[in-house]
């Protein structure tokens, strides 16, 4: 009796600490809130700065500011510049947690929310990738949206495919316009400036894999 009440409060024990970071403090909670509190966190637990992240991510020290605060949304490209300057995945900087299987399963109501319809670049992105701790790949389902909310562009290292899962979508890639639909598919350089939106009344769904340099 006495060894199952042990055992049980080991457990428990065992919980309470995957509950919290390295340092004592509620890190998986971080993770949870969004990826302003998650990138404040993980600085802060390395002893960072806002200008030496800056510095690793190729952004501005306002911007990355911005991010903290909650005041706005990185776009994925930007996600996986900060993620970089930490040596991790984008998954990995919104939270995930990790195990060393070699296979995982994300189901589908499971992806994790990157973006919604609404943020101030009108994209959604929902993340497919399971825990895997170390990956090239970055996964995503995204929603163009149907009209651009500003001129910006995204350029990042890597290779990257678009699938078009419903609807039909407008790609311009160094300034040539593609039209694609379900079905079809596009593969670029992602250094070169390109950016989408939807075609007609409905959000098309993409599925984008990133892959690394």
């Amino acid at each position: 009796m006495a060894r199952r009440s042990a055992s049980r409060k080991a457990r428990a024990a065992g919980a309470a600490r995957r509950q919290l970071g390295p340092d004592g403090t509620a890190g998986a909670a971080s993770g949870r809130e969004g990826i302003g509190p998650r990138l404040r966190f993980l600085r802060r637990r390395r002893a960072m700065t806002l200008e030496q992240i800056s510095q690793a991510s190729g952004l501005t020290k306002s911007f990355v500011s911005k991010i903290e605060r909650g005041l706005t949304v990185p776009s994925i490209s930007t996600a996986m510049k900060l993620a970089d300057s930490f040596g991790m995945t984008v998954g990995q900087l919104l939270g995930e947690d990790h195990e060393s299987d070699a296979v995982s399963i994300v189901r589908k109501g499971e992806r994790r929310a990157f973006m919604r319809p609404g943020s101030p670049s009108g994209y959604n992105y929902e993340l497919v990738a399971g825990a895997q701790r170390f990956r090239r790949m970055e996964p995503y389902i995204m929603s163009p949206p149907l009209k651009f909310q500003d001129d910006r562009v995204f350029e990042h290292v890597g290779e990257e495919l678009m699938f078009v899962l419903s609807g039909r979508v407008e790609v311009t890639v160094a300034g040539r316009r593609i039209a694609l639909g379900p079905g079809d598919a596009l593969y670029f350089d992602s250094h070169l400036p390109h950016r989408s939106r939807s075609l007609g009344k409905k959000n098309a769904r993409i599925l984008v894999v990133v892959l690394g340099a």
